[in-house]
This record gives structure tokens, sequence and C-alpha cells, in this order.
């Protein structure tokens, strides 16, 4: 009889022990994440569809001091926009005219027609998105999160590939969509600044 105990304890113990939940990266390594370094440059391609139109640009994005600095050129090189963050606006310059707002985000909206999530954008393009159902994949790497932006629209992006630069596994490939909106956006470059 006390071996079945002994027995029965062991095999507890052994499915208490598999069945222990995998820790995603945004807890075990918090202190080593991309966005830790606060100075970012992402350049590659981006195309935005919806039933409407279909438009693709080049694009360098960079995050320094928690302002983001987004450029749009096209596949020429001609510059379409360029949005600029300061501490209490944002600037987006088009066709040799500037625009200003409180709001990135509605920004880029009211004066492309392209709804893009460009307030949370250091996490989502970082791959380090928080929201309650995450899922990653065998490599704990983020493969999908849904998430509400500040104005309370439901994004979901969903991660194809990754590239380890700098010692994180950072997205190359990765496609936003909201109700019928699709942006699909491919990264040739990441590059961090340590200042």
């Amino acid at each position: 009889m006390k071996q079945f105990h002994l027995i029965l304890l062991m095999f507890l113990l052994f499915l208490s022990g598999c069945a222990q939940r995998i820790t995603p990266p945004d807890e075990h390594l918090q202190q080593n994440r991309p966005e830790s370094y606060n100075n970012w440059r992402a350049t590659g391609k981006l195309a935005f569809i919806s039933p409407e139109e279909r438009q693709s640009a080049n694009f360098n994005w960079q995050y320094r001091e928690q302002k983001q600095t987004l450029t749009l050129n096209t596949f020429i090189g001609t510059q379409v926009l360029k949005l600029q963050e300061f501490d209490q606006h944002s600037v987006l310059t088009l066709e040799d005219n500037t625009y200003t707002s409180e709001d990135s985000s509605d920004l880029v909206y009211r004066l492309s027609g392209w709804q893009l999530p460009v307030s949370q954008a250091p996490q989502w393009l970082t791959g380090n998105i928080e929201a309650p159902d995450n899922q990653y994949n065998d490599k704990q790497q983020l493969t999908l999160a849904i998430w509400q932006d500040e104005q309370g629209l439901r994004w979901q992006v969903a991660y194809q590939t990754y590239q380890r630069v700098n010692g994180f596994e950072l997205p190359t490939r990765l496609t936003l969509t909201h109700k019928d909106i699709t942006i699909k956006i491919r990264i040739s470059d990441w590059h961090f600044d340590t200042l």
C-alpha cells in the first residue's frame, strides 16, 4: 500500500510540473524588452488594403525618447507624409502643408484616410502589445494579439515571421486588421541606438 501511495504522489508531482503555464516573454523578460532601449528605427514596406483602395509605401519608423517619427515614401522615393510627435502634440506634413493635432492616429486618419493605430505602434510593432488573449508559439514569440486602441477601435495583429536582433526576437512580417481594413507590414531592418 505504501508503494501505491508513493507512486501516486510521484505521478501527481509529475502532473503538476507538466501543468505549469509557460510564461510569456513579457513576464520574465520585462527588464530586457526591446522598448526598454527607447531608441529604435524600423524600415520596410507597408500595404494598406480596404474595399475602396489599395496603396503601398516604404516607411521609416523611429521611436526616440518615447516619441515617434513616421515617414512614408513612394517606391521612387517621393515623400507621401511625415508624422512627428512632440511633448503635447503631433505634426503631420503632407504635400508641403503641415497639420497639428494632439492625437497621432487621428491626424493620420483625417489627412490620409488611413486608419492606423499609431499611438500603440511602439508596442505592436515590436511584438510587445499586452492583451488578455495573446497567443504565442513554441518559441515564446507573440503570434496573435487583439486589443482596442484609444479611439475604441478593435484591432488584431498577426505575426508571421521574426528575426533575432541585438538578442531580441523582433517581428519582420505582420498583418494588422480592423473590420475590412488590412495593413500588411514587412520590416527589412531593425536598428537600436544606445544613448
